[in-house]
């Protein structure tokens, strides 16, 4: 069970981090400043990685 908690924990974290990636390469985009596009391309998967996470951690937080 710990170790489900600290993948969760990790999935959410990284995330999160690729939420502010998105966040950050829009507002480049937006100002039409040139920007890597790594954060752009993979977006699905990141908003899938956080659900989870977020999900995974309600769950064994319920479960204690």
């Amino acid at each position: 069970m710990n170790f489900l908690k600290i993948v969760f924990d990790w999935m959410t974290v990284i995330g999160l981090v690729l939420l502010l990636g998105r966040i950050v390469t829009a507002v480049f985009h937006f100002l039409d400043i040139p920007f890597i596009t790594l954060f752009k391309d993979y977006s699905t998967i990141s908003f899938i990685i956080l659900i989870v996470g977020v999900i995974g951690q309600q769950v064994i937080k319920d479960k204690k």
